[in-house]
């Protein structure tokens, strides 16, 4: 027997041996944090979910992800390139993704709902779309809008650096910055409370509004870098993650101040926060150590803990959302093919 089997053969009867993905080695003038890159188990609760037909070919991606219970979820994004982009947007019957027509050129950016009759989509040049249950209702927005957060007949939108708010009736333009040294990226609302997340001269910014204004909030001091998501579970439970510098940014607020979370080891970048309550909280993140994963971050109210989705493929962009009522995940995920992009979605049981 070679060395090599024997080896293989201890491993086997005296510990078992677990696969590890295999990390790719460092970019040309990045040093790597370790030696050795950490070792994340990768979850077997991830199970990829059959898409629409094509959904593996080129040139589509999906943006954002929503749902509204276990029978119901809405994805957006887009297909084509260049000048032939169209929006995309899909739905969840509980058995299979289904295509919905949407009508419009560009790129659908943002979704959110806040139950199976209010579900509220955007992108393209000014347009937002309002699913009552029935039909589906296009609205035009004052902003080019990137994202949208419901919260029962009201809606918050932000563009790239403006907030608009929707009464029941019209959209209002309430903040309007300056593009050269503000960027918006996400907003979450609920309960009156609305959060937006992005960056100010190119440090993590978050805005807080309520009863239609919007005020920045004193943030943990930071280095260059942005917030790129953020979750409400309450007025006094508040989530949000980036990058500051080279580092993850996660930040809390319980109500009184903004707290910077400690992170376990190596952590890449999060990009998408969910949670179902305080002791409830996931982060999807991507990492370069881990092209073809996505590294997901768990906090159960005591510490955090780690793992990794199947492989998927280099991925570009992941959104993470939870199933209201269950213990359920959906993570939609964008991964490179070829010089464009394809879809993958995922569940965690």
């Amino acid at each position: 027997m070679s060395r090599g089997a024997l080896v293989l053969l201890s491993c086997l009867l005296v510990t078992g041996c677990t696969s590890r993905p295999a990390p790719s080695p460092s970019p040309a003038g990045v040093s790597s944090p370790a030696a050795t890159p950490e070792e994340i188990p990768v979850s077997l609760r991830w199970e990829r979910v059959s898409g629409l037909p094509g959904d593996d070919a080129w040139e589509r991606g999906l943006n954002d992800i929503t749902a509204a219970g276990p029978g119901d979820a809405w994805a957006v994004g887009y297909t084509g390139w260049e000048d032939g982009v169209t929006a995309t947007l899909r739905r969840w019957d509980g058995s299979r993704w289904r295509a919905l027509p949407a009508g419009q050129a560009g790129s659908f950016r943002g979704i959110d709902s806040d139950g199976p009759d209010n579900v509220w989509a955007v992108g393209g040049e000014k347009d937002a779309m309002h699913w009552d249950g029935r039909a589906w209702r296009r609205i035009e927005t004052p902003v080019h809008p990137r994202d949208v957060a419901v919260d029962g007949p009201r809606a918050v939108v932000i563009s790239r650096a403006g907030i608009a708010t929707w009464d029941g009736t019209r959209f209002t333009t309430v903040l309007d910055q300056d593009e050269n040294t503000v960027t918006l990226t996400a907003a979450d609302a609920g309960a009156g409370h609305a959060w937006v997340t992005g960056s100010v001269s190119r440090r993590p910014a978050l805005w807080h509004g309520r009863d239609g204004s919007f005020v920045r909030e004193p943030l943990p001091e930071s280095q260059e870098g942005e917030l790129t998501d953020v979750w409400q579970n309450g007025d006094d439970d508040v989530w949000a993650v980036g990058t500051a510098g080279t580092s993850p940014l996660v930040v809390h607020w319980d109500g009184r101040a903004w707290t910077r979370a400690e992170l376990p080891g190596r952590h890449g970048r999060p990009v998408s926060v969910t949670a179902a309550g305080p002791r409830e909280v996931w982060i999807a993140a991507t990492d370069d150590a881990y092209p073809g994963h996505v590294v997901i971050l768990h906090w159960d109210g005591a510490a955090w803990t780690r793992e990794l989705t199947p492989s998927l493929g280099k991925v570009t962009r992941a959104r993470i959302t939870r199933v209201p009522g269950t213990s359920h995940l959906w993570l939609a995920v964008s991964v490179a093919n070829g010089d464009s992009e394809s879809i993958v979605t995922l569940r965690r049981r």
